[in-house]
């Protein structure tokens, strides 16, 4: 697979160095903690193998979770990732067309994460995960559940997360879905002690 090329015809500029490795590595479902500057291309990087999986049918998740810490942030992303993909779907035949949805306390569009790719806050994917879902019942809360493990996952914005609350129930949710949904995690800047408990998880 030439990323080179695909990534050009995604976005209409050349990759750098770090959007190359990182895409072949969650290709290959290696879990990532990628830390690269604001306005660099991380968000094209997290979904840019997802499309390609797509138009290849390669053996990979077939929904993604975009979580990001501010509902703001969610809804923009949103509307960038549309763009990223009708672009993709006029240059390449794809088994059904690519649906991208929000789930956020602001905009509830899709309780049950049935989207192809998802964008959502923080405490909606965490709520999910720990079976206690805010937008549909209990009795349905392990239809998200399930989502979260059979999803290729994206955390933006790390560095934004509170160490000591949301940033470390990340770490229990990273720990449980090791070797079952590969991960990405993206940071503009993180302390080199909370990349190295990362770190741990990855490599352990």
């Amino acid at each position: 697979m030439d990323i080179l090329h695909l990534f050009q015809t995604l976005t209409t500029y050349n990759p750098r160095a770090f959007q190359t490795q990182t895409i072949t590595r969650i290709l290959n479902q290696e879990n990532t903690l990628l830390r690269a500057p604001t306005g660099s291309g991380k968000t094209e990087t997290a979904i840019a193998p997802f499309l390609f999986a797509k138009a290849f049918n390669l053996d990979f998740p077939k929904k993604l979770i975009y979580v990001v810490p501010l509902r703001t942030l969610a809804n923009s992303l949103r509307q960038r990732t549309e763009e990223l993909v009708q672009q993709w779907a006029l240059l390449h035949k794809l088994p059904h067309p690519i649906v991208v949805t929000l789930q956020t306390g602001e905009n509830p569009e899709d309780p049950r994460f049935e989207g192809d790719i998802v964008f959502c806050t923080i405490d909606q994917m965490l709520s999910s995960f720990l079976n206690i879902p805010y937008s549909v019942g209990r009795g349905s809360a392990n239809i998200n559940a399930g989502a979260v493990f059979a999803s290729y996952l994206v955390f933006d914005e790390l560095h934004l997360l509170d160490p000591e609350r949301s940033f470390t129930t990340v770490l229990k949710v990273l720990q449980q879905v090791k070797g079952i949904s590969p991960f990405l995690l993206m940071t503009a800047t993180l302390t080199d002690e909370l990349a190295g408990q990362i770190k741990n998880i990855i490599d352990d």
